[in-house]
């Protein structure tokens, strides 16, 4: 009588072929646990580049959200700590080294502004069209709530809504702060490397950089993003109305 049955290699190639799946497994459910944690990590990253794009958005500072002294565009603010490069090339010009003559270009405010305003102790001469101080970074009373410039913004925080079928997987926590950062580069056209040191919170200096930290608190950790926006004013066909 004949009995059928496996071969002494038939049985070894089955059992090599079991171990060769059950060795597998463990990898495939690893690295399918790592997709979705880098998925989830970059989810984080989209919320908190969302919230920076639409804070890098709005003005460079509150001066610059009066159409009525601006022009109906946005000027270059005079600074308190900046680099002299960077300062009007004289108190009576609306210019900066670098700035082309022309009714619609970039250029700072009306200088008449500065010779009707009254210096300070220091020799300051303070006003409208002066950037925030330093200490004032924040929303303004007079906005109504309404966050019209990047500054306005510091100290903000969002709670981003997660869990829905069109809604990020989890839910987020932005918090966002606006600080000023050293903008002396020394500008003498000789190429160098320059270094920031993040968060400048210490530095209590009006100058030419805005620095907008967000920093995102959510389920898989925090994210910190960077980002800059320089007092450099726009285009009249450029502008946009507020």
């Amino acid at each position: 009588m004949v009995r059928a049955g496996f071969s002494f290699i038939e049985l070894v190639v089955s059992i090599v072929v079991i171990g060769i799946v059950f060795m597998s497994v463990p990898l495939i459910i690893t690295e399918t646990q790592q997709s979705t944690a880098f998925s989830m990590q970059q989810e984080g990253v989209m919320a908190g580049v969302t919230t920076m794009v639409d804070v890098l958005s709005h003005r460079w500072d509150e001066a610059d959200t009066n159409q009525t002294l601006n022009g109906g565009y946005a000027k270059v603010c005079d600074v308190v700590n900046g680099p002299a490069d960077l300062n009007r090339t004289s108190i009576t010009s609306n210019r900066r080294v670098g700035h082309f003559k022309g009714k619609y270009r970039r250029k700072f405010f009306d200088y008449t502004y500065l010779l009707n305003a009254t210096p300070d102790p220091l020799g300051i001469r303070p006003g409208i069209t002066f950037a925030t101080p330093p200490a004032d970074l924040g929303s303004e009373p007079s906005d109504g709530g309404i966050n019209n410039d990047i500054d306005d913004f510091n100290g903000t925080v969002y709670a981003i809504a997660g869990g829905g079928l069109r809604d990020y997987k989890y839910a987020y926590t932005a918090h966002v702060s606006v600080y000023y950062v050293t903008d002396d580069f020394a500008y003498d056209n000789a190429p160098r490397l320059a270094t920031v040191s993040l968060p400048r919170s210490e530095l209590d200096a009006m100058t030419n950089i805005k620095m907008v930290r967000v920093t995102l608190e959510g389920e898989e950790g925090n994210i910190t993003l960077y980002g800059f926006s320089s007092n450099i004013g726009e285009y009249k066909i450029l502008h946009r109305t507020f």
